[in-house]
């Protein structure tokens, strides 16, 4: 059965809970950013630099680090992972 309003909510929470938000809004921003720069075909090259550049340069400004940067990125997917699959099992 699909995930609860309920169950979702718990799992955004825990996933909020454990990322400053900074690096949460960073790591959505990476991925949606990625996606839409390769879609242009503009993600190899001077733009997709830059706009990677522009994302560590604010991480760096409110001192997230790398590491724990790229856990968000990790948790951020595996989030995103588990909705899907919660959303495709059946009633």
């Amino acid at each position: 059965m699909p995930a609860t309003p309920e169950e979702l909510k718990r799992l955004l929470d825990a996933f909020e809970e454990a990322h400053a938000p900074v690096a949460r809004a960073m790591a959505d921003l990476l991925i949606r950013g990625n996606v839409i720069l390769e879609e242009h075909r503009m993600l190899e090259g001077p733009i997709g630099d830059a706009f990677e550049a522009f994302v560590f340069r604010v991480l760096d400004d409110n001192a997230i680090q790398k590491e724990a940067f790229a856990k968000t990125l990790v948790a951020l997917d595996r989030l995103r992972e588990t909705v899907d699959q919660l959303d495709q099992l059946p009633p």
